[in-house]
């Protein structure tokens, strides 16, 4: 062998070694990015989207103002979250493979090969930038995917079957399942027809309220109203029961309609709801449709039942709704008075030097809100009013709010209300802006104040025990005094019989502290004429407490009231005043003061 030949091939192989070492290490190919399968695919722009699958006809939806609706092979409102679930699915696919367009063309059947001349799915977009169309073709051979072609381009793409997924299989599965979406809705009058009623709301635009208009003019119930408009939103379909616009409406029980709801915008139908009988399988349901879609479905009844009430049950139950801004209250009767409130939020009783009791007035007013109407009388006139006791009231309230209106007056008339005669455990009122007689529970009527002294203030006086020396226990006859020697010691005086241990001694020291404190539950009467009505007999139990300043307070007990609270009676301004005590002040009273039978 030539030696120099050998060297000349050894030098050689060695260069190419070299060069193709080079070539991997410097030259090696970028790795190739994902290619969407729709290149500048904006979910957003797409108007329409439709979907022919194989042996079904076209569904079709189109995107108006931002509203997707089906056009074919129906009218019906659309499932907004499938659709655009699809569209964003499109946006972000990527091919498994790509089989390049000289691959394509070499197959003869191409087409027929990878099932694009009949496809068991085809999709059209329509978007502001054109139309695209993608059919979906046959699997491969393992079947975990699936041929697409986008048409007007070039090559066959290889996709994992999941496209399939985002693909409805019927037109239900692109139906929107909300019988009615009330959001954005624009309606002002309602009107409902049910088996016991026809009824017709009204929209106040201005506060916002709804009011009856018909059978008869009234407050409409607010609350109620708007949990049967939010159960109405609510209310979804559970079966599409057919399209046919031929079914027969009368085996529905929709040729006339068990409960019907018209939506109106001025005098512009929005929405007629019809609702008929329930299938003969399930009283759960109801069959149900839209005036202007031949769909039939079935929907909850019980979402419907509020739809389902009388006149009165639409009506607002409460006779007065009085809002925070009220500056007087008139009260006109046997003892009429006035509270206005003042400057620092409190109230003055108007020509009266009684301090007012804030608390009091509140609940006066929860009270007058409180008050619940059971019985309704329409369509008064003057001659019926002496029926009702009306002719002369027994009490009538006037309620002003801070403001002004167009005559210059300081405060405005927000509600004025009338009482009469009483039947049946209710008492008759009548509201000055309104025709009808009402009838209210007598009970609630009577823990109305009908005079000015039952709104005084309730703290009666205040002392600090330490300031006690001496308590005078007097019933009847029998006295015992006892003596302030320290804290939680006492001592009986001269002539006063009785045992003192330290436990009693502790809870007449308690005692004292909390008459210190002493305010009324309530207030129940003034002047000695109501002595006897309340139970004070000449040898009832009386406490006096003196203090170091020589002042003495004095409070002595009479009967229990019907909710069981002691009666007790102070001087207050000279006067005799009647108040409810605290129940467990008077238990803690008869434990360590109260005097035994046998102390004489």
């Amino acid at each position: 062998m030539n030696s120099k030949g050998t060297w000349t091939w050894i030098g050689l192989a060695a260069v190419l070694a070299a060069v193709i070492f080079g070539l991997e290490k410097w030259d090696t190919p970028p790795v190739i990015l994902p290619v969407p399968l729709l290149s500048n695919f904006k979910a957003e722009d797409v108007t329409s989207v439709q979907v022919t699958l194989a042996d079904q006809s076209a569904m079709r939806a189109e995107r108006t103002n931002g509203v997707w609706q089906l056009t074919s092979p129906i009218m019906y409102p659309a499932q907004v979250a499938s659709i655009e679930g699809l569209l964003e699915v499109l946006a972000h696919l990527t091919p498994a493979t790509i089989i390049p367009p000289s691959e394509v063309r070499q197959r003869r059947n191409a087409d027929e090969e990878f099932g694009f001349v009949n496809p068991p799915a085809t999709l059209t977009l329509q978007t502001h930038n054109g139309l695209r169309l993608l059919k979906i073709g046959a699997r491969t051979a393992p079947g975990d995917q699936v041929y697409v072609q986008v048409v007007g381009v070039e090559g066959v793409y290889v996709m994992d079957v999941d496209i399939w997924r985002a693909l409805p299989r019927k037109l239900d599965d692109w139906r929107d399942t909300a019988f009615i979406n009330l959001n954005g809705l624009a309606f002002d009058q309602i009107t409902v027809s049910n088996a016991s009623s026809v009824l017709e709301l009204l929209r106040d635009p201005a506060r916002a309220l709804w009011q009856l208009s018909r059978p008869v003019p009234a407050r409409a119930n607010n609350p109620r109203l708007h949990e049967s408009l939010q159960k109405l939103h609510a209310l979804r379909v559970t079966r599409f029961v057919t399209d046919d616009p031929k079914a027969d409406a009368e085996g529905f029980g929709l040729q006339t309609p068990e409960l019907e709801l018209t939506l109106t915008k001025s005098t512009n139908v929005v929405a007629r709801l019809q609702f008929g009988k329930s299938p003969t399988n399930d009283s759960t349901q109801v069959f149900a449709r839209r005036a202007g879609l031949p769909t039939i479905v079935t929907v909850p009844r019980n979402l419907l039942d509020p739809w389902r009430g009388t006149f009165n049950q639409f009506r607002e139950l409460h006779l007065v709704a009085l809002p925070t801004n009220v500056a007087q209250i008139e009260i006109r009767g046997p003892e009429s008075f006035a509270l206005q409130r003042n400057a620092g939020n409190g109230w003055r009783i108007v020509g009266q030097d009684l301090p007012v009791d804030a608390g009091l007035v509140d609940d006066l007013i929860a009270a007058l809100n409180r008050l619940e109407i059971v019985q309704f009388k329409d369509s008064i006139t003057e001659p019926d009013l002496p029926t009702y006791g009306l002719t002369n009231p027994v009490r009538q309230i006037v309620v002003s709010g801070a403001g002004s209106n167009t005559n210059g007056a300081t405060n405005v008339v927000l509600a004025a209300f009338a009482f009469g005669g009483t039947n049946a455990g209710n008492i008759f009122v009548r509201r000055a802006d309104e025709n009808p007689v009402y009838a209210v529970a007598l009970a609630e009527f009577q823990n109305l104040p009908a005079a000015a002294w039952q709104l005084r203030a309730r703290p009666i006086w205040h002392f600090a025990v330490g300031d006690v020396t001496r308590i005078i226990v007097q019933q009847g006859d029998r006295r015992r005094e006892l003596l302030h020697a320290g804290t939680n010691t006492w001592v009986l005086a001269a002539g006063s019989a009785g045992v003192l241990d330290g436990a009693r001694m502790a809870a007449i020291e308690e005692t004292a502290h909390r008459f210190g404190e002493l305010a009324a539950t309530a207030w129940v009467g003034r002047g000695d004429e109501n002595r006897a009505r309340l139970g004070f007999v000449p040898n009832g139990l009386a406490l006096t407490f003196e203090l170091k300043t020589g002042a003495k307070y004095q409070i002595e007990f009479g009967g229990m009231s019907p909710e069981n609270y002691p009666y007790a009676a102070v001087k207050l301004d000279g006067q005799t005043w009647f108040l409810e005590a605290s129940l467990a002040l008077y238990q803690l009273v008869l434990y360590s003061l109260a005097l035994p039978a046998n102390v004489p």
